[in-house]
C-alpha cells in the first residue's frame, strides 16, 4: 500500500476516495478515527492518509491531480 494524497479533514478524504472508486481505484483512509479520538483537527501530525495498492498507485496519483488541481 502506498499513501497517494493526506487530507486535514474525513470529509475530503472521502471525496478523493470516491474519485478513486468512480475510477475503479479501491483507496483506504487511515488514521480517520485518530482524529476523533483526539479531538484535534488540522494537524500534519493526524492527516488521513488515502491509501492505494502499490499496482494502482500511479492511475490513482494522475486521477486525483486531475480532480484536485487547485490544491
Amino acid at each position: 500500500m502506498k499513501t497517494v494524497k493526506k487530507f486535514p479533514d474525513l470529509f475530503s478524504a472521502n471525496i478523493a476516495k470516491t474519485l478513486l472508486a468512480s475510477g475503479g481505484i479501491r483507496a483506504d483512509i487511515l488514521n480517520q478515527n485518530l482524529g476523533i479520538i483526539a479531538g484535534l483537527t488540522n494537524s500534519d501530525l493526524l492527516s488521513l492518509e488515502l491509501v492505494v495498492s502499490d499496482e494502482n498507485y500511479l492511475e490513482a496519483v494522475k486521477i486525483l491531480e486531475a480532480s484536485f488541481k487547485a490544491e
